[in-house]
């Protein structure tokens, strides 16, 4: 059974409207003086709408490797909003670049509810025999096939690790920092020290 937090209709509708507005605000105005020269997208995942589910931010999990290679079996973690008064089902996955797709659990998505499907409770979604290698940087496109609202097919891309996991050196790419004087002891106090010795030098020789 899946874990939903309940939402007011307008407050799911307002998330779904926040998703479509990163997407069209990096798509318009250019220029450096353009509001959105600076910004970047607040969800790094993939996100799709039928009727009224909606799917959003779908990662495939971190690998703990550089790639998945062909034959693995990957996970992946969403979330799914419902702004219909009635509940519906995700009756399964699938994407051309896997054998086939598993769900384990009814992945059971209530009326008017944000369903995390990436929590330990949740229904588990899964990409089952990888048909080829995937690396970082690349997407697999994914259909998801609910009961009532058909199929939503998205390119997902995978997390991003918050750290490197292999074994590759750290390089420093950055030339080393050099001691700011004021650490040296030759900030302002010793100037001020330096010249008050030197006026009442000239003050004892008159």
């Amino acid at each position: 059974m899946s874990s939903t937090a309940r939402r007011p209709r307008r407050v799911l509708m307002s998330v779904a409207a926040a998703v479509v507005g990163v997407v069209g605000l990096s798509g318009c105005a250019a220029g450096m003086v353009s509001q959105t020269a600076q910004q970047v997208a607040a969800i790094d995942g993939a996100n799709g709408q039928s009727g009224a589910i909606g799917i959003l931010n779908v990662l495939l999990v971190t690998t703990e490797r550089d790639a998945y290679p062909a034959g693995s079996d990957v996970e992946l973690d969403f979330w799914v909003s419902n702004e219909s008064l009635e509940d519906d089902t995700l009756v399964s996955v699938s994407s051309p670049l896997a054998e086939s797709g598993g769900i384990t659990g009814q992945a059971r998505v209530t009326a008017q509810s944000l369903t995390d499907m990436a929590t330990v409770t949740s229904p588990r979604v899964t990409l089952e025999g990888l048909t080829e290698d995937l690396t970082y940087g690349e997407t697999v496109p994914v259909t998801f096939t609910f009961e009532a609202a058909g199929d939503i097919t998205v390119n997902v891309p995978i997390a991003v690790p918050a750290q490197r996991s292999t074994d590759r050196p750290t390089v420093n790419i950055l030339p080393p920092h050099g001691t700011p004087i004021w650490e040296e002891g030759h900030g302002e106090e010793g100037d001020h020290a330096e010249g008050g010795t030197e006026s009442t030098g000239e003050a004892s020789g008159h």
